[in-house]
């Protein structure tokens, strides 16, 4: 058989899920790293929305949390690492 697929409508957009931090919203199209952002603790949440969201220097973002760069940038990393923790704990549930 020679079938055709025809859409007849426009496919459901992704589910978005609101983080706010800071005042900021930003949304994610991934419920699990929205799951894994929420349960930071707040300065690492905000951390992580200056840096990847708002696009902040570790510099900027040092001074924000009364740190040095270097400092910012170690935060960052662990902020990660924990994500990536979080992210994998949803994944197995």
């Amino acid at each position: 058989t020679n079938e055709k697929f025809i859409q007849f409508a426009e496919p459901e957009p992704d589910e978005e899920h609101p983080l706010t931090v800071c005042g900021q919203t930003v949304l994610l199209s991934n419920a699990s790293l929205a799951n894994a952002i929420s349960v930071l603790p707040e300065q690492t949440r905000e951390e992580i929305l200056r840096y990847y969201f708002l696009h902040q220097s570790q510099r900027v973002i040092g001074a924000c949390i009364g740190r040095s760069r270097s400092t910012a940038g170690r935060h960052i990393q662990i902020a990660l690492r924990k994500l990536r923790e979080e992210m994998e704990r949803y994944r197995h549930e």
